[in-house]
């Protein structure tokens, strides 16, 4: 488990509070994300799509990207560095809105398998931003 996404949910998880430990540990993946590109000025799922955007970084508006192959680092015309690119643009948002906000915005409490789940898939996303690079505006 990514540290960032386990040390925001591992008090309540211990405690069974499944719900508030995935929403803990969405709002610290996001709060991650706003540190990285120093930004918080759109919604989340805006940013994780204006963060992931092929477009160029603008000021005030850099891009994480995939690094790429060790053989290729951060060929923009790589296959995997294209692929990761993409396949990040829509899973970064689709985690904001499926994970973050069901947790943010449903009531009752998650079965222990589901929530685990849910924080494996954070857990994921944080690896992979932290393995990006920040590409900002010159």
């Amino acid at each position: 488990m990514h540290p960032l996404v386990w040390g925001a949910a591992a008090r309540l998880w211990r405690d069974g509070y499944f719900r508030a430990a995935v929403a803990e540990a969405s709002e610290s993946v996001v709060a991650m994300l706003k540190s990285r590109t120093k930004r918080n000025d759109v919604s989340a799922t805006s940013l994780w799509r204006e963060t992931f955007s092929d477009k160029a970084p603008q000021v005030g508006k850099p891009r994480l990207r995939w690094p790429g192959d060790l053989r290729w680092p951060g060929d923009p015309a790589d296959r995997g560095v294209i692929t990761m690119t993409s396949g990040l643009l829509s899973f970064a948002p689709g985690v904001q809105m499926t994970i973050r906000n069901s947790v943010a915005h449903g009531l009752g409490e998650l079965d222990e398998q589901v929530a685990l789940e849910r924080l494996a898939t954070l857990s994921l996303l944080a690896r992979w931003v932290d393995e990006c690079d920040l590409i900002e505006a010159p």
